[in-house]
Protein backbone atom coordinates (compact mmCIF):
# COMPACT_ATOMS: atom_id res chain seq x y z
CA UNK A 1 0.00 0.00 0.00
CA UNK A 2 1.22 3.42 -0.86
CA UNK A 3 2.56 5.40 2.10
CA UNK A 4 3.86 8.07 -0.21
CA UNK A 5 7.00 8.52 1.87
CA UNK A 6 8.47 9.89 -1.27
CA UNK A 7 5.26 11.37 -2.56
CA UNK A 8 5.60 9.93 -5.90
CA UNK A 9 4.83 10.38 -9.54
CA UNK A 10 3.37 8.19 -12.18
CA UNK A 11 4.04 9.80 -15.49
CA UNK A 12 1.06 8.44 -17.30
CA UNK A 13 -2.66 8.27 -17.88
CA UNK A 14 -4.88 5.60 -19.26
CA UNK A 15 -7.66 6.66 -21.58
CA UNK A 16 -9.76 3.59 -21.90
CA UNK A 17 -12.68 4.88 -23.84
CA UNK A 18 -15.86 3.04 -23.52
CA UNK A 19 -18.91 1.52 -24.85
CA UNK A 20 -17.63 0.14 -28.16
CA UNK A 21 -18.80 3.09 -30.16
CA UNK A 22 -17.82 3.85 -33.73
CA UNK A 23 -15.28 6.38 -32.50
CA UNK A 24 -13.78 3.98 -29.96
CA UNK A 25 -9.99 3.81 -30.12
CA UNK A 26 -8.10 0.91 -28.59
CA UNK A 27 -5.87 1.89 -25.65
CA UNK A 28 -2.44 2.89 -26.86
CA UNK A 29 -3.71 4.12 -30.25
CA UNK A 30 -4.07 7.80 -29.54
CA UNK A 31 -6.69 7.58 -26.79
CA UNK A 32 -7.33 11.09 -25.38
CA UNK A 33 -6.72 11.42 -21.63
CA UNK A 34 -6.90 14.07 -18.92
CA UNK A 35 -4.39 14.00 -16.09
CA UNK A 36 -6.44 15.44 -13.25
CA UNK A 37 -3.58 15.48 -10.74
CA UNK A 38 0.10 16.02 -11.53
CA UNK A 39 2.99 18.23 -10.41
CA UNK A 40 5.60 20.12 -12.41
CA UNK A 41 7.26 22.10 -9.63
CA UNK A 42 11.03 22.13 -9.28
CA UNK A 43 13.35 22.49 -6.28
CA UNK A 44 13.01 26.28 -5.70
CA UNK A 45 9.22 25.84 -5.44
CA UNK A 46 9.56 23.62 -2.35
CA UNK A 47 10.79 24.08 1.19
CA UNK A 48 13.38 21.65 -0.02
CA UNK A 49 15.41 20.70 3.03
CA UNK A 50 12.59 20.28 5.54
CA UNK A 51 10.21 18.87 2.95
CA UNK A 52 12.68 16.16 2.01
CA UNK A 53 13.85 15.42 5.54
CA UNK A 54 10.53 15.59 7.37
CA UNK A 55 8.09 14.44 4.72
CA UNK A 56 9.65 12.74 1.72
CA UNK A 57 12.69 11.06 3.28
CA UNK A 58 11.25 10.33 6.72
CA UNK A 59 11.29 6.58 6.08
CA UNK A 60 14.33 6.53 3.84
CA UNK A 61 16.63 4.31 5.95
CA UNK A 62 13.86 1.72 6.18
CA UNK A 63 13.21 2.02 2.44
CA UNK A 64 16.92 1.71 1.69
CA UNK A 65 17.18 -1.52 3.62
CA UNK A 66 14.00 -2.97 2.15
CA UNK A 67 14.27 -1.82 -1.44
CA UNK A 68 17.92 -1.11 -2.07
CA UNK A 69 19.72 -3.68 0.04
CA UNK A 70 21.56 -0.87 1.79
CA UNK A 71 21.69 -1.90 5.44
CA UNK A 72 24.64 0.12 6.69
CA UNK A 73 23.48 3.34 8.41
CA UNK A 74 26.71 5.10 7.41
CA UNK A 75 25.92 4.46 3.75
CA UNK A 76 22.29 5.58 4.06
CA UNK A 77 23.40 8.74 5.89
CA UNK A 78 25.68 9.68 2.96
CA UNK A 79 22.95 8.83 0.47
CA UNK A 80 20.66 11.25 2.27
CA UNK A 81 23.36 13.93 2.08
CA UNK A 82 23.75 13.28 -1.64
CA UNK A 83 19.99 13.39 -2.27
CA UNK A 84 19.66 16.70 -0.44
CA UNK A 85 22.58 18.08 -2.44
CA UNK A 86 21.09 17.03 -5.77
CA UNK A 87 17.65 18.50 -5.11
CA UNK A 88 18.91 21.65 -3.41
CA UNK A 89 16.96 24.78 -4.25
CA UNK A 90 20.03 26.40 -5.84
CA UNK A 91 20.26 23.63 -8.45
CA UNK A 92 17.29 24.70 -10.58
CA UNK A 93 15.95 27.93 -12.08
CA UNK A 94 13.71 30.02 -9.87
CA UNK A 95 10.32 31.12 -11.10
CA UNK A 96 11.72 34.57 -11.87
CA UNK A 97 14.54 33.06 -13.93
CA UNK A 98 12.08 30.98 -15.93
CA UNK A 99 9.77 33.96 -16.46
CA UNK A 100 12.68 36.01 -17.79
CA UNK A 101 13.77 33.20 -20.10
CA UNK A 102 10.29 32.42 -21.45
CA UNK A 103 9.76 36.11 -22.18
CA UNK A 104 12.92 36.15 -24.24
CA UNK A 105 14.91 38.38 -21.91
CA UNK A 106 17.65 35.92 -20.93
CA UNK A 107 19.57 32.94 -22.19
CA UNK A 108 18.51 29.59 -20.78
CA UNK A 109 20.16 27.89 -17.84
CA UNK A 110 21.88 25.14 -19.81
CA UNK A 111 21.63 22.50 -17.09
CA UNK A 112 17.85 23.02 -16.86
CA UNK A 113 16.87 23.08 -20.53
CA UNK A 114 16.22 19.34 -20.79
CA UNK A 115 15.94 16.21 -18.68
CA UNK A 116 19.21 14.99 -20.21
CA UNK A 117 21.03 18.20 -19.32
CA UNK A 118 19.72 18.09 -15.76
CA UNK A 119 20.83 14.48 -15.41
CA UNK A 120 24.33 15.31 -16.68
CA UNK A 121 24.56 18.16 -14.21
CA UNK A 122 23.45 15.86 -11.40
CA UNK A 123 26.08 13.30 -12.45
CA UNK A 124 28.73 16.02 -12.23
CA UNK A 125 27.54 17.02 -8.76
CA UNK A 126 27.54 13.41 -7.61
CA UNK A 127 31.13 12.97 -8.81
CA UNK A 128 32.12 16.13 -6.97
CA UNK A 129 30.43 14.78 -3.83
CA UNK A 130 32.46 11.57 -4.04
CA UNK A 131 35.67 13.56 -4.48
CA UNK A 132 34.82 15.76 -1.49
CA UNK A 133 34.28 12.73 0.74
CA UNK A 134 37.58 11.24 -0.38
CA UNK A 135 39.45 14.47 0.12
CA UNK A 136 38.19 15.06 3.65
CA UNK A 137 38.95 11.54 4.88
CA UNK A 138 42.28 10.90 6.55
CA UNK A 139 43.43 14.53 6.36
CA UNK A 140 44.36 14.74 10.04
CA UNK A 141 47.12 12.68 11.60
CA UNK A 142 45.54 12.89 15.07
CA UNK A 143 41.83 12.20 14.97
CA UNK A 144 39.08 12.23 17.56
CA UNK A 145 36.77 9.25 17.84
CA UNK A 146 34.05 11.24 16.05
CA UNK A 147 36.40 12.11 13.20
CA UNK A 148 37.49 8.50 12.89
CA UNK A 149 33.84 7.42 12.71
CA UNK A 150 33.19 10.03 10.02
CA UNK A 151 36.16 8.83 7.97
CA UNK A 152 35.05 5.23 8.31
CA UNK A 153 31.55 6.16 7.15
CA UNK A 154 32.94 8.09 4.19
CA UNK A 155 35.08 5.14 3.13
CA UNK A 156 32.15 2.74 3.42
CA UNK A 157 30.10 4.97 1.16
CA UNK A 158 32.89 5.36 -1.37
CA UNK A 159 33.38 1.60 -1.42
CA UNK A 160 29.64 1.12 -1.93
CA UNK A 161 29.54 3.61 -4.80
CA UNK A 162 32.79 2.62 -6.50
CA UNK A 163 33.16 -1.03 -5.57
CA UNK A 164 36.11 -2.59 -3.81
CA UNK A 165 38.09 -3.30 -6.97
CA UNK A 166 37.50 -0.06 -8.83
CA UNK A 167 38.92 2.50 -6.41
CA UNK A 168 42.05 4.01 -7.87
CA UNK A 169 43.92 6.47 -5.72
CA UNK A 170 46.63 8.83 -6.79
CA UNK A 171 48.97 10.48 -4.29
CA UNK A 172 46.35 13.13 -3.72
CA UNK A 173 43.40 10.74 -3.39
CA UNK A 174 40.55 9.61 -5.62
CA UNK A 175 40.99 10.90 -9.17
CA UNK A 176 38.30 12.78 -11.08
CA UNK A 177 37.80 10.26 -13.94
CA UNK A 178 37.15 7.45 -11.49
CA UNK A 179 34.70 9.60 -9.53
CA UNK A 180 32.92 10.51 -12.77
CA UNK A 181 32.70 6.87 -13.86
CA UNK A 182 31.33 5.89 -10.46
CA UNK A 183 28.73 8.63 -10.71
CA UNK A 184 27.61 7.50 -14.17
CA UNK A 185 27.31 3.97 -12.81
CA UNK A 186 25.25 5.21 -9.88
CA UNK A 187 22.75 6.82 -12.28
CA UNK A 188 22.43 3.73 -14.43
CA UNK A 189 23.53 0.56 -12.68
CA UNK A 190 22.60 0.59 -9.00
CA UNK A 191 18.96 -0.45 -9.18
CA UNK A 192 16.74 1.58 -6.88
CA UNK A 193 19.59 3.98 -6.11
CA UNK A 194 19.67 4.86 -9.81
CA UNK A 195 15.91 5.39 -9.81
CA UNK A 196 16.12 7.82 -6.92
CA UNK A 197 19.08 9.71 -8.37
CA UNK A 198 17.37 10.19 -11.72
CA UNK A 199 14.17 11.24 -9.96
CA UNK A 200 15.96 13.95 -7.99
CA UNK A 201 17.57 15.19 -11.20
CA UNK A 202 14.10 16.05 -12.52
CA UNK A 203 13.72 18.73 -9.84
CA UNK A 204 16.61 20.66 -11.43
CA UNK A 205 14.83 21.47 -14.72
CA UNK A 206 12.56 24.24 -15.93
CA UNK A 207 8.88 23.74 -15.15
CA UNK A 208 7.91 23.96 -18.82
CA UNK A 209 10.41 21.18 -19.55
CA UNK A 210 8.61 19.00 -17.02
CA UNK A 211 5.27 19.75 -18.70
CA UNK A 212 6.69 18.74 -22.07
CA UNK A 213 8.26 15.63 -20.57
CA UNK A 214 4.94 14.48 -19.13
CA UNK A 215 3.25 15.08 -22.48
CA UNK A 216 6.00 13.16 -24.25
CA UNK A 217 5.76 10.26 -21.83
CA UNK A 218 2.03 9.99 -22.41
CA UNK A 219 2.47 9.99 -26.18
CA UNK A 220 5.32 7.50 -26.04
CA UNK A 221 2.91 5.06 -24.45
CA UNK A 222 0.41 5.71 -27.21
CA UNK A 223 -2.00 8.09 -25.50
CA UNK A 224 -2.96 11.64 -26.40
CA UNK A 225 -3.02 14.08 -23.46
CA UNK A 226 -5.89 16.51 -23.79
CA UNK A 227 -5.32 18.39 -20.55
CA UNK A 228 -2.79 18.41 -17.73
CA UNK A 229 -3.73 19.82 -14.32
CA UNK A 230 -0.56 20.51 -12.28
CA UNK A 231 -0.93 21.37 -8.60
CA UNK A 232 1.26 23.84 -6.75
CA UNK A 233 1.72 23.33 -3.03
CA UNK A 234 2.18 25.76 -0.14
CA UNK A 235 3.84 24.19 2.91
CA UNK A 236 6.29 26.86 4.04
CA UNK A 237 4.60 27.93 7.29
CA UNK A 238 4.19 24.36 8.52
CA UNK A 239 7.72 23.29 7.55
CA UNK A 240 9.19 26.60 8.74
CA UNK A 241 11.34 27.15 5.67
CA UNK A 242 10.80 29.74 2.95
CA UNK A 243 10.97 28.72 -0.67
CA UNK A 244 13.25 30.46 -3.18
CA UNK A 245 10.35 30.97 -5.59
CA UNK A 246 7.44 32.67 -3.79
CA UNK A 247 4.04 31.19 -4.59
CA UNK A 248 2.88 34.34 -6.38
CA UNK A 249 5.81 34.03 -8.80
CA UNK A 250 5.15 30.32 -9.26
CA UNK A 251 1.60 31.27 -10.24
CA UNK A 252 2.87 33.78 -12.78
CA UNK A 253 5.28 31.37 -14.46
CA UNK A 254 2.60 28.70 -14.64
CA UNK A 255 0.30 31.23 -16.31
CA UNK A 256 2.97 31.84 -18.94
CA UNK A 257 3.37 28.08 -19.41
CA UNK A 258 -0.42 27.68 -19.76
CA UNK A 259 -0.47 30.29 -22.52
CA UNK A 260 2.60 28.74 -24.12
CA UNK A 261 1.03 25.28 -24.22
CA UNK A 262 -2.23 26.66 -25.59
CA UNK A 263 -0.24 27.94 -28.59
CA UNK A 264 1.46 24.60 -29.15
CA UNK A 265 0.16 21.38 -30.59
CA UNK A 266 -0.16 19.72 -27.22
CA UNK A 267 -2.35 19.47 -24.15
CA UNK A 268 -3.79 22.54 -22.52
CA UNK A 269 -2.41 23.14 -19.03
CA UNK A 270 -4.53 24.57 -16.24
CA UNK A 271 -3.76 23.61 -12.69
CA UNK A 272 -4.42 24.31 -9.03
CA UNK A 273 -2.89 27.01 -6.88
CA UNK A 274 -1.69 25.91 -3.45
CA UNK A 275 -3.56 27.46 -0.52
CA UNK A 276 -2.35 27.32 3.08
CA UNK A 277 -4.88 28.53 5.66
CA UNK A 278 -2.08 29.05 8.20
CA UNK A 279 -0.36 31.50 5.84
CA UNK A 280 -3.62 33.45 5.62
CA UNK A 281 -3.95 33.46 9.42
CA UNK A 282 -0.40 34.81 9.63
CA UNK A 283 -1.24 37.45 7.03
CA UNK A 284 -4.29 38.66 8.92
CA UNK A 285 -2.37 38.94 12.18
CA UNK A 286 1.11 39.98 11.10
CA UNK A 287 0.94 40.96 7.45
CA UNK A 288 2.93 39.28 4.72
CA UNK A 289 1.58 37.43 1.67
CA UNK A 290 -2.13 36.60 1.66
CA UNK A 291 -2.77 33.02 0.60
CA UNK A 292 -6.32 33.83 -0.48
CA UNK A 293 -5.23 36.86 -2.51
CA UNK A 294 -2.54 34.83 -4.26
CA UNK A 295 -5.18 32.20 -5.03
CA UNK A 296 -7.65 34.79 -6.32
CA UNK A 297 -5.02 36.28 -8.62
CA UNK A 298 -4.03 32.84 -9.90
CA UNK A 299 -7.66 31.97 -10.63
CA UNK A 300 -8.57 35.26 -12.30
CA UNK A 301 -5.30 36.33 -13.97
CA UNK A 302 -3.03 33.33 -14.54
CA UNK A 303 -5.29 30.65 -15.96
CA UNK A 304 -5.55 28.41 -12.92
CA UNK A 305 -8.42 25.97 -12.77
CA UNK A 306 -8.79 25.56 -9.01
CA UNK A 307 -6.98 25.30 -5.68
CA UNK A 308 -4.94 22.64 -3.88
CA UNK A 309 -5.14 21.94 -0.14
CA UNK A 310 -2.70 19.80 1.85
CA UNK A 311 -4.31 18.94 5.23
CA UNK A 312 -1.50 16.59 6.42
CA UNK A 313 0.58 19.70 6.98
CA UNK A 314 -1.53 20.23 10.11
CA UNK A 315 -5.11 21.39 9.47
CA UNK A 316 -8.55 19.89 8.86
CA UNK A 317 -11.09 20.84 6.22
CA UNK A 318 -13.38 21.87 9.13
CA UNK A 319 -13.45 21.61 12.91
CA UNK A 320 -9.78 22.36 13.46
CA UNK A 321 -8.09 21.69 16.76
CA UNK A 322 -4.52 21.19 17.94
CA UNK A 323 -1.94 20.25 18.71
CA UNK A 324 0.05 22.39 16.31
CA UNK A 325 3.81 22.85 15.99
CA UNK A 326 5.07 24.77 19.00
CA UNK A 327 6.80 27.30 16.78
CA UNK A 328 3.43 28.07 15.10
CA UNK A 329 1.61 28.70 18.39
CA UNK A 330 4.54 30.69 19.79
CA UNK A 331 4.70 32.84 16.66
CA UNK A 332 0.99 33.61 16.71
CA UNK A 333 0.55 33.83 20.46
CA UNK A 334 -2.71 31.85 20.41
CA UNK A 335 -4.29 28.58 19.29
CA UNK A 336 -5.18 29.12 15.60
CA UNK A 337 -8.04 26.58 15.39
CA UNK A 338 -10.95 29.02 15.07
CA UNK A 339 -9.06 31.27 12.69
CA UNK A 340 -8.09 28.32 10.49
CA UNK A 341 -11.77 27.39 10.24
CA UNK A 342 -12.68 31.00 9.37
CA UNK A 343 -10.02 31.21 6.65
CA UNK A 344 -11.07 27.90 5.14
CA UNK A 345 -14.69 29.00 5.08
CA UNK A 346 -13.64 32.18 3.26
CA UNK A 347 -11.79 29.98 0.77
CA UNK A 348 -14.86 27.82 0.17
CA UNK A 349 -16.97 30.92 -0.41
CA UNK A 350 -14.40 32.24 -2.92
CA UNK A 351 -14.24 28.92 -4.77
CA UNK A 352 -18.03 28.75 -4.83
CA UNK A 353 -18.24 32.23 -6.35
CA UNK A 354 -15.46 31.63 -8.90
CA UNK A 355 -16.58 28.08 -9.73
CA UNK A 356 -13.09 26.87 -8.83
CA UNK A 357 -12.63 23.18 -8.00
CA UNK A 358 -10.73 22.09 -4.90
CA UNK A 359 -8.38 19.12 -4.92
CA UNK A 360 -7.08 18.00 -1.53
CA UNK A 361 -4.56 15.43 -0.40
CA UNK A 362 -6.83 12.66 0.84
CA UNK A 363 -4.62 9.93 2.19
CA UNK A 364 -2.88 9.53 5.56
CA UNK A 365 0.64 10.32 4.36
CA UNK A 366 3.26 13.06 4.11
CA UNK A 367 2.48 14.54 7.48
CA UNK A 368 4.39 17.50 8.89
CA UNK A 369 3.82 16.42 12.49
CA UNK A 370 2.71 13.45 14.60
CA UNK A 371 -0.66 12.11 13.39
CA UNK A 372 -1.21 15.20 11.22
CA UNK A 373 -1.90 12.88 8.27
CA UNK A 374 -5.15 11.84 9.95
CA UNK A 375 -6.40 15.41 9.51
CA UNK A 376 -7.01 14.60 5.83
CA UNK A 377 -9.88 12.31 6.91
CA UNK A 378 -13.01 12.72 4.70
CA UNK A 379 -15.04 12.94 7.92
CA UNK A 380 -13.82 16.53 8.25
CA UNK A 381 -15.01 17.29 4.72
CA UNK A 382 -18.62 16.21 5.29
CA UNK A 383 -19.67 19.53 6.92
CA UNK A 384 -18.11 21.35 3.96
CA UNK A 385 -20.04 19.20 1.47
CA UNK A 386 -23.27 20.00 3.28
CA UNK A 387 -22.73 23.75 3.60
CA UNK A 388 -21.42 24.24 0.06
CA UNK A 389 -23.32 21.78 -2.15
CA UNK A 390 -22.21 23.50 -5.38
CA UNK A 391 -18.49 23.12 -4.73
CA UNK A 392 -16.46 20.83 -6.96
CA UNK A 393 -14.23 18.82 -4.61
CA UNK A 394 -11.82 15.97 -5.23
CA UNK A 395 -10.09 14.00 -2.46
CA UNK A 396 -6.94 12.56 -3.94
CA UNK A 397 -5.14 9.23 -3.54
CA UNK A 398 -8.26 7.11 -3.10
CA UNK A 399 -8.53 3.34 -3.01
CA UNK A 400 -6.47 1.71 -0.25
CA UNK A 401 -9.23 1.10 2.33
CA UNK A 402 -6.74 0.72 5.18
CA UNK A 403 -7.23 3.78 7.42
CA UNK A 404 -10.12 4.07 9.89
CA UNK A 405 -12.10 7.28 9.79
CA UNK A 406 -12.80 9.42 12.86
CA UNK A 407 -15.71 8.05 14.88
CA UNK A 408 -15.45 4.56 13.40
CA UNK A 409 -12.89 3.03 15.71
CA UNK A 410 -15.29 0.29 16.77
CA UNK A 411 -15.96 -0.89 13.22
CA UNK A 412 -13.89 -3.11 10.98
CA UNK A 413 -12.17 -2.26 7.72
CA UNK A 414 -13.10 -1.62 4.98
CA UNK A 415 -16.48 -0.42 6.33
CA UNK A 416 -14.66 1.87 8.78
CA UNK A 417 -12.33 3.26 6.09
CA UNK A 418 -12.07 6.77 4.74
CA UNK A 419 -13.31 5.45 1.40
CA UNK A 420 -16.49 4.05 2.96
CA UNK A 421 -17.29 7.34 4.72
CA UNK A 422 -16.92 9.16 1.43
CA UNK A 423 -18.83 6.50 -0.49
CA UNK A 424 -21.81 6.74 1.83
CA UNK A 425 -22.01 10.48 1.25
CA UNK A 426 -21.68 10.10 -2.53
CA UNK A 427 -24.43 7.49 -2.60
CA UNK A 428 -26.75 9.75 -0.61
CA UNK A 429 -25.86 12.81 -2.71
CA UNK A 430 -25.08 11.54 -6.23
CA UNK A 431 -25.74 14.91 -7.87
CA UNK A 432 -23.05 16.73 -5.94
CA UNK A 433 -19.72 17.12 -7.67
CA UNK A 434 -17.76 15.16 -5.09
CA UNK A 435 -14.98 13.11 -6.65
CA UNK A 436 -11.98 11.01 -5.74
CA UNK A 437 -8.86 10.37 -7.76
CA UNK A 438 -6.67 7.30 -7.88
CA UNK A 439 -3.49 9.22 -8.56
CA UNK A 440 -0.32 7.30 -7.85
CA UNK A 441 -2.05 3.97 -7.43
CA UNK A 442 1.16 2.08 -6.76
CA UNK A 443 -0.74 -1.09 -5.95
CA UNK A 444 -1.03 -1.61 -9.71
CA UNK A 445 2.74 -2.22 -9.69
CA UNK A 446 2.53 -4.78 -6.90
CA UNK A 447 3.70 -8.13 -8.20
CA UNK A 448 1.66 -10.01 -5.61
CA UNK A 449 -1.45 -11.34 -7.32
CA UNK A 450 -2.89 -12.20 -3.94
CA UNK A 451 -2.55 -8.60 -2.70
CA UNK A 452 -3.99 -7.21 -5.90
CA UNK A 453 -6.89 -9.65 -5.77
CA UNK A 454 -7.79 -8.60 -2.20
CA UNK A 455 -7.66 -4.92 -3.10
CA UNK A 456 -9.62 -5.45 -6.32
CA UNK A 457 -12.37 -7.26 -4.43
CA UNK A 458 -12.75 -4.30 -2.06
CA UNK A 459 -12.61 -1.79 -4.90
CA UNK A 460 -15.38 -3.71 -6.71
CA UNK A 461 -17.48 -3.72 -3.53
CA UNK A 462 -17.10 0.05 -3.21
CA UNK A 463 -18.07 0.72 -6.82
CA UNK A 464 -21.09 -1.59 -6.60
CA UNK A 465 -22.27 -0.10 -3.31
CA UNK A 466 -21.70 3.59 -3.85
CA UNK A 467 -20.93 4.52 -7.48
CA UNK A 468 -22.16 1.80 -9.86
CA UNK A 469 -21.56 3.83 -13.01
CA UNK A 470 -18.15 5.05 -11.80
CA UNK A 471 -19.14 8.70 -12.14
CA UNK A 472 -17.14 9.98 -9.16
CA UNK A 473 -13.70 8.39 -9.70
CA UNK A 474 -10.96 10.08 -11.72
CA UNK A 475 -7.46 9.25 -12.88
CA UNK A 476 -4.43 11.37 -12.10
CA UNK A 477 -0.74 10.60 -12.29
CA UNK A 478 0.73 12.50 -9.33
CA UNK A 479 3.63 13.15 -11.74
CA UNK A 480 6.46 14.28 -11.00
CA UNK A 481 6.20 12.50 -7.68
CA UNK A 482 6.08 8.88 -8.82
CA UNK A 483 9.47 8.83 -10.48
CA UNK A 484 11.25 6.78 -7.85
CA UNK A 485 8.82 3.87 -8.14
CA UNK A 486 10.28 0.85 -9.87
CA UNK A 487 8.14 -0.24 -12.79
CA UNK A 488 6.49 3.12 -13.38
CA UNK A 489 7.27 2.78 -17.09
CA UNK A 490 4.53 0.11 -17.21
CA UNK A 491 2.22 1.94 -14.82
CA UNK A 492 -0.43 2.73 -17.41
CA UNK A 493 -0.91 -0.73 -18.79
CA UNK A 494 -0.69 -2.37 -15.38
CA UNK A 495 -3.27 -0.02 -13.91
CA UNK A 496 -5.44 -0.67 -16.94
CA UNK A 497 -5.19 -4.40 -16.34
CA UNK A 498 -5.96 -4.00 -12.65
CA UNK A 499 -9.12 -1.95 -13.22
CA UNK A 500 -10.35 -3.84 -16.25
CA UNK A 501 -9.34 -7.42 -15.58
CA UNK A 502 -9.25 -7.64 -11.79
CA UNK A 503 -11.88 -5.06 -10.85
CA UNK A 504 -14.06 -5.94 -13.84
CA UNK A 505 -14.80 -2.38 -14.89
CA UNK A 506 -16.51 -1.90 -18.24
CA UNK A 507 -15.30 0.28 -21.09
CA UNK A 508 -17.95 2.84 -20.20
CA UNK A 509 -16.79 3.00 -16.58
CA UNK A 510 -13.16 3.27 -17.64
CA UNK A 511 -13.95 6.07 -20.06
CA UNK A 512 -15.48 8.05 -17.23
CA UNK A 513 -12.54 7.41 -14.93
CA UNK A 514 -9.88 8.40 -17.41
CA UNK A 515 -11.51 11.39 -19.08
CA UNK A 516 -15.22 12.07 -18.76
CA UNK A 517 -15.37 12.51 -15.00
CA UNK A 518 -12.49 14.99 -15.18
CA UNK A 519 -14.50 17.01 -17.67
CA UNK A 520 -17.33 17.09 -15.14
CA UNK A 521 -15.17 17.89 -12.13
CA UNK A 522 -13.42 20.72 -13.94
CA UNK A 523 -15.46 23.80 -14.89
CA UNK A 524 -15.45 22.97 -18.60
CA UNK A 525 -19.19 23.02 -19.19
CA UNK A 526 -20.34 25.59 -21.74
CA UNK A 527 -21.68 28.66 -19.97
CA UNK A 528 -20.29 27.73 -16.55
CA UNK A 529 -18.73 30.49 -14.45
CA UNK A 530 -15.45 28.59 -14.34
CA UNK A 531 -15.28 28.23 -18.10
CA UNK A 532 -16.01 31.92 -18.57
CA UNK A 533 -13.14 32.66 -16.20
CA UNK A 534 -10.79 30.52 -18.30
CA UNK A 535 -12.09 32.02 -21.56
CA UNK A 536 -11.21 35.47 -20.20
CA UNK A 537 -7.63 34.27 -19.68
CA UNK A 538 -7.54 33.00 -23.27
CA UNK A 539 -8.90 36.27 -24.65
CA UNK A 540 -6.47 38.42 -22.67
CA UNK A 541 -3.56 36.36 -23.99
CA UNK A 542 -4.76 36.24 -27.59
CA UNK A 543 -5.43 32.50 -27.45
CA UNK A 544 -8.00 30.29 -29.15
CA UNK A 545 -10.33 29.13 -26.40
CA UNK A 546 -11.77 26.40 -28.62
CA UNK A 547 -8.80 24.30 -27.50
CA UNK A 548 -10.45 23.96 -24.10
CA UNK A 549 -12.38 20.69 -23.81
CA UNK A 550 -16.15 21.05 -23.51
CA UNK A 551 -18.30 18.70 -21.53
CA UNK A 552 -21.96 18.26 -20.84
CA UNK A 553 -21.46 14.86 -19.33
CA UNK A 554 -22.46 15.86 -15.80
CA UNK A 555 -25.78 17.28 -16.98
CA UNK A 556 -26.35 14.21 -19.09
CA UNK A 557 -25.66 12.08 -16.05
CA UNK A 558 -28.20 14.00 -14.01
CA UNK A 559 -30.80 13.59 -16.74
CA UNK A 560 -30.02 9.89 -16.99
CA UNK A 561 -30.59 9.46 -13.24
CA UNK A 562 -33.74 11.56 -13.38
Amino acid sequence: MLRREFIQWSAFSLGLLGCRRDDYIAPGDGVPVIDIHCHVFNAPDLATTRFLKEVVLEKFPEQAARLMDVRDPDVTDRLLQLFLLLVGANKAPTADQEITYLRGRAQPVKSAISITAARESAIDDTAAFLLSLDQRSGTSAVQSAARQAQDEGDRKFLTYMLGETTIRRSSSGLDAPTARNASVRAFSGLGMISTYLNWFALFRTYRHVLVEQLSSDLRRQGFEPVMLCPALVDMDEWLYEDVKSPLSRQAEVMGIISARMARKNGPVVHGYIGVDPLREVMHRIKGGPSSLQIAHDALTRHGFMGVKLYPPMGFRASGNRGPYPRRVVNSLGFDPSERLDAVLRDLYVMCDELDAPIIAHGYASNEAGPDYALRADPAYWLPVFREFPRLRICLAHFGRFDIKSAGRAGRDLPEASWEWVLGEYIKANPRQRIFVDISYFSEALNDSRESQARLAATFKRWIAAFDPSAEHVMFGTDWIMLGKEQGYEQYVTRLQAFLRDQCGLSDAQLERIFRRNAESFLPLQAGSAGRRRLQKFYQENGLDDSRLPVNGGWLQGLLRRG
